[in-house]
């Protein structure tokens, strides 16, 4: 009488144990990669500093005399060809001078005050042009060529927070050069960048000239 042969077969627990270990591993892996993944994304991300700048015209006197008159003050808004300062000139030859605004803009520094003595070629009066701003950054050599010329990226400031401007890569340095030394870090003076000039939109006076700003430059 013939007796049938158990069959092979590998018991449960050990098959259950089988599979934990593999879901284990799998899960690992999953997290592994998206670790990875995240650190990438990082790398890629770059934020650098600046300060916001703009085209200053600087007035002077061609021959100078007393200030007489002066029309506006600090923060006042400018037009093209609006008398700002009026000037009497002392020489004898009775040529009055009068002072016009260059550029539309505002007024960002009045250096004179009636009644004082203006000198030929000394400067009575600095106005900026608030719809011209600039944002000059520098990116380190390894990351020159995350920055591509003629596109837009995120800019802020801590005077607006949560708020987002719109800055265009308007001019990418052909040659590197040091960090500037006002850069905080000797590890960072040490490192070699290139010079990037972004243009900001006008932004109905928010964005002024000496404002810290930060651009990302998104990978």
């Amino acid at each position: 009488m013939s007796q049938a042969s158990p069959t092979a077969s590998t018991p449960a627990p050990r098959r259950r144990v089988r599979t934990i270990l593999l879901l284990i591993i799998v899960i690992a892996a999953a997290a592994a990669g998206w670790q990875a993944y995240q650190n990438t994304s990082a790398s890629q991300t770059l934020t650098l500093s600046g300060t916001i700048e703009a085209t200053q015209v600087h007035l002077a006197s061609q021959v100078g005399g007393q200030v007489k008159q002066v029309h506006v003050s600090e923060g006042s808004p400018i037009q093209a060809g609006e008398d700002l300062i009026d000037i009497y000139s002392m020489s004898g030859s009775g040529v009055n001078e009068e002072i016009a605004a260059p550029i539309d803009g505002v007024v960002m520094e009045q250096l004179i005050q009636p009644g004082e003595i203006a000198s030929p070629g000394g400067t009575l009066m600095i106005v900026a042009d608030l719809n011209t701003l600039t944002l000059t950054v520098y990116v380190p050599e390894d990351r020159y060529g995350q920055v591509i010329l003629g596109k837009t990226y995120p800019v802020t400031v801590d005077s607006f927070p949560g708020q987002t401007f719109l800055g265009k890569v308007s001019h990418i340095a052909d040659q590197a050069q040091f960090t500037p030394r006002n850069v905080q870090t000797v590890d960072g003076r040490k490192t070699t960048v290139f010079a990037v000039k972004l243009d900001l939109p006008p932004s109905s006076g928010k964005l002024k000239p000496g404002m810290p700003a930060d651009v990302n430059f998104l990978g």
